[in-house]
């Protein structure tokens, strides 16, 4: 396992000096325009990538069994609910576009939900490897405390307004029940029963509507309710009133799809050799979110389509090595938490490449590594260092249980010699 640790530590680094040299070549309109700095995005990014290291350097040095016992396991808990009520602490929590996600912590604004995840994969872990796969199979006394548990951190996130992160834990946490050998129909009835909250959910809000539109239009489920009029029988002022909604509905439209938009023009633009570092057009205030969620657009743009299947295949090969330390570790919650882990990451990574190409709607996630922000750069080395953990230090498998044979009679000897 520890040539698969290697390569996920390798392909983590590559990523990370990526990240730091698209910020240099495009962070500077921005940081210009906002902090009066060029370099701030840059440096800011290098002190976080700094704090990464000494982060996951220290989950490396930590046995991954610490992580399990039953005073941790408890410590954890206390944490996430401690994190998940912070966002609503008047002075603390902080909020922007509806969303109630940060909190700000002498100056700067701090994400707990990016944290949260890694401990709830952690905790999930540690019940899977507690009750084992046959208990896990029992509904009442395995599966439901799972679910509740995993359902009351979901209820966190839905008062933050964060849908994002509710779909990154709910689909983490369904993988890892499932691998934990959960029933077949326990987890169509948790996604069936997940599925029509989440409706409800973005049904009752205009923005996560608006976010979902473009999904809905591109595969067709979106039938238009308003009877077709014809100019003819409207008199001209009706008939200029007419005009000005439709002008405004698509001057809507295309607000709501503009960032993505700009996104897939520069991919287009960048081709297969890209513009070069610092060439990049699109960072000149056409794609406002360039160095944050919608920095791999800027990769395409700048050093072309190879640095973008780059990319990929470097996340891929962190996939690949993560479930490849699973299999090798230790049966029960290492085992567990190497799997999650490494789904966490690069979940994230397709969910914001879906995003950036326009196969996702719009959900605020940052692309491991890459993207500029501290939560997510402390976050991501937090599970990379664990995950190196299990893959350097997996500790020593469990004592197999001793088997019993059924006791058989042993043979009479003949009465007769």
């Amino acid at each position: 396992m520890k040539w698969a640790g290697a390569a996920i530590a390798i392909c983590t680094v590559m990523l990370m000096a990526m990240g730091l040299l698209v910020l240099a070549s495009i962070g500077d309109v921005q940081a210009a325009r906002h902090y009066d700095n060029p370099n701030h995005f840059l440096y800011m990014q290098a002190a976080f990538d700094a704090m990464s290291f000494a982060v996951a350097f220290v989950a490396i040095c930590v046995k991954p069994s610490f992580w399990f016992r039953k005073w941790t396991v408890a410590a954890m808990f206390a944490l996430v609910a401690a994190g998940l009520l912070a966002t609503h602490v008047p002075g603390l929590r902080y909020s922007a576009l509806g969303a109630t996600r940060w909190i700000r912590v002498g100056g700067f604004l701090l994400q707990p939900s990016e944290f949260i995840k890694v401990a709830a994969v952690l905790l999930m872990s540690w019940w899977l490897g507690r009750v084992g796969r046959d208990g896990i199979r029992r509904f009442w006394s395995g599966f439901v405390p799972a679910v509740v548990g995993l359902g009351l951190i979901l209820a966190g996130f839905f008062f933050q307004d964060d849908l994002g992160s509710c779909f990154m834990l709910a689909g983490v946490n369904a993988a890892l029940l499932m691998l934990g050998g959960a029933r077949t129909r326990h987890l169509l009835a948790l996604l069936a029963i997940g599925a029509v909250m989440a409706g409800v959910w973005i049904a009752h809000s205009e923005v996560r509507r608006a976010r979902f539109a473009p999904l809905i239009e591109n595969l067709g489920l979106e039938k238009s309710e308003e009877p077709e009029i014809d100019p003819a029988t409207l008199t001209p002022e009706e008939r200029e009133k007419a005009e000005q909604e439709a002008k405004k509905k698509k001057i809507a439209e295309k607000n709501r799809t503009y960032q993505v938009r700009m996104a897939e023009s520069a991919f287009a633009a960048g081709g297969l050799r890209g513009r070069g570092l610092g060439g990049s057009l699109y960072k000149r205030h056409y794609l406002p979110e360039n160095h944050t969620d919608f920095i791999l657009a800027m990769v395409g743009e700048e050093l072309g389509l190879g640095a973008t299947l780059g990319c990929l295949l470097l996340f891929g090969v962190i996939l690949a090595c993560g479930l490849g330390v699973s299999r090798h570790a230790p049966v029960g919650a290492p085992s567990y938490a190497a799997a999650g882990l490494a789904l966490h990451i690069c979940l994230s990574a397709a969910v914001n490449i879906g995003v950036v190409t326009g196969l996702l709607p719009t959900k605020g996630l940052a692309l491991p590594f890459l993207s500029y922000g501290g939560s997510s750069a402390l976050s991501s080395a937090a599970a990379t260092g664990l995950l190196l953990a299990i893959a350097f230090r997996p500790g020593r498998p469990p004592p197999a249980r001793p088997k019993f044979h059924r006791a058989t009679t042993p043979p009479t000897e003949p009465f007769f010699q």
